[in-house]
């Protein structure tokens, strides 16, 4: 990903919220990472489905047909008053609701229609609990999307926004080859168009563990790490190596560098289903506070 150009925005139509006079922080966000509004397009989509009103439903006939054509205006006029919103502020915006289920399956196929360069979801807590579990669709979306893809949260970025790649250059955790150019590639690109503040980070301590890593073995994750980020922008002392799982090591910097977005990767692993993805996104993606930007090896354009 070099430039950001078309971003796919997937509203909750069904969400109050949406309402609102203001626009969905979903649609703020990807509005900041539009660098020209005369070129870049935001696409919202929105995925209606009643069980009770698809074609497979039993007995359905030209009253329910009805109903879902009255079910789904209702929708479209709530899609089309947040467009109406950002167009107002001179973006190019366009919005359509689909109908159909799973909707992960709609969301990654409309990626690849729209030619999309980054997609972007609004993970929401449960009820009263602070903190984000993802729900089964989001989880399937992260498996299956070919597109980056940005999971947000309520939480506003900060005028500058801080980025914190994620990255295992020495491929200890079975990382394909070119999944570390790609999170570098896209962790740079959002970085730019939100004149954000770039960290990468490299956990090392697992390939060594039970024991301390020897002095050759860290030169060598050390080695791995410069010539991943060797021509980039990235300066000394936003390069971090730390001795530490890559699950702790990217709570504590969150923490530590106040992290708007993490940008990592992801891979699925199973061979009898797809139903496992990245060890370390598979462990931390519930717990991040940050916007997560997911990355992975077939992500195409």
């Amino acid at each position: 990903m070099e430039a950001i150009e078309k971003i796919l925005v997937v509203l909750d139509v069904y969400d109050e919220a949406i309402d609102k006079d203001a626009l969905p922080v979903e649609v703020e966000k990807a509005l900041r990472l539009v660098n020209n509004k005369s070129t870049a397009r935001v696409h919202l989509l929105s995925c209606g489905y009643e069980k009770f009103l698809h074609d497979s439903y039993y007995g359905f006939g030209d009253e329910l047909q009805t109903l879902r054509a009255e079910h789904c205006k209702r929708l479209e006029e709530r899609l089309v008053k947040v467009r109406q919103k950002a167009e107002a502020q001179g973006y190019q915006v366009s919005a359509e609701l689909v109908w159909g289920f799973p909707k992960y399956e709609q969301i990654a196929k409309k990626s690849v229609d729209f030619g999309a360069d980054l997609v972007i979801q609004h993970t929401r807590p449960y009820a009263k609990l602070a903190r984000t579990f993802l729900t089964n669709d989001t989880w399937q979306l992260v498996r299956y999307c070919p597109k980056p893809l940005l999971l947000v949260k309520d939480r506003p970025w900060k005028p500058q926004p801080v980025l914190l790649a994620a990255v295992d250059p020495v491929h200890s955790h079975h990382k394909p080859l070119k999944l570390d150019d790609k999170i570098l590639k896209t962790a740079q690109a959002v970085s730019g168009h939100l004149k954000g503040d770039l960290h990468i980070l490299h956990a090392s301590a697992e390939a060594g563990r039970p024991f301390a890593l020897p002095d050759k073995l860290l030169a060598r994750h050390r080695e791995a790490l410069e010539s991943l980020v060797a021509g980039s922008s990235i300066a000394p002392d936003h390069r971090h190596l730390v001795e530490e799982s890559p699950v702790f090591a990217l709570q504590q910097y969150e923490q530590k560098l106040g992290a708007d977005i993490i940008v990592m990767g992801a891979l699925s692993r199973s061979r009898l289903a797809d139903s496992l993805i990245g060890n370390t996104a598979e462990q931390v993606l519930d717990y991040l506070e940050s916007d997560v930007l997911i990355v992975k090896p077939q992500s195409i354009r």
